[in-house]
């Protein structure tokens, strides 16, 4: 069972890398400009908006 449990840990870590990995880019996205944000994204622009107001919470 410890085997299953250092997997666990391991998979949780990892899904926490990629993730802060995923932040840290949006982050990078939103100094270029919200309508380029919203053109790769798909979003619209005051979706991209609403995101970047959470940033400065």
């Amino acid at each position: 069972m410890g085997g299953a449990l250092i997997e666990t840990e391991a998979r949780t870590i990892l899904k926490q890398g990629k993730n802060e990995a995923k932040r840290e880019m949006a982050l990078r996205i939103l100094k270029w400009g919200k309508l380029t944000i919203a053109e790769v994204s798909g979003l619209r622009v005051a979706e991209v908006e609403e995101l970047a107001e959470l940033q400065t919470v």
